[in-house]
């Protein structure tokens, strides 16, 4: 978190951005379950559910979980379409917590918790380019940031 230049100084405001929508249309979260936001909502948690579990799943299996300098380029699995499906999750759970109760506000957060996810994973593909060198470009060549065969 000191280190303003490290990844990790952004993915910290992204995870607040997320919180602070979560708790903010918390109340809400049952209310005419429905509804097209609602339905909407809940197919974009259970996106977010699905990229978390394929994300630290896979991680696990090669041994890189909990370690953040890993020597080995997952490029399977969810890994496969998009780099990296752990902020992809945070995205989807965001997208999903807006979608709860839209407002000005809650549109405010959501546009910081895409800023934060876009920078934070630049950030980390800088480090992983110098890391990994041109497998990692021609890696990211191939896959999307966050969403398969969209973004």
């Amino acid at each position: 978190m000191r280190q303003r230049h490290s990844y990790g100084y952004y993915r910290f405001f992204a995870f607040e951005f997320a919180l602070l929508l979560v708790v903010t249309n918390m109340r809400v979260w049952f209310d005419d379950p429905v509804s097209p936001l609602q339905i909407l909502s809940w197919l974009s948690l259970i996106a977010s559910l699905c990229l978390v579990l394929a994300g630290f799943s896979l991680l696990g299996l090669k041994g890189a979980e909990g370690k953040v300098d890993s020597e080995e380029l997952i490029e399977s699995g969810i890994y496969g379409k998009i780099r990296h499906p752990l902020y992809s999750s945070l995205l989807f759970l965001a997208i999903g917590a807006f979608f709860k109760k839209p407002s000005l506000f809650s549109s405010i957060l959501l546009f910081g918790v895409v800023f934060t996810l876009v920078t934070t994973a630049r950030a980390e593909e800088s480090v992983n380019e110098e890391r990994f060198g041109n497998r990692y470009h021609e890696y990211a060549q191939r896959t999307k940031m966050f969403i398969p065969y969209v973004f």
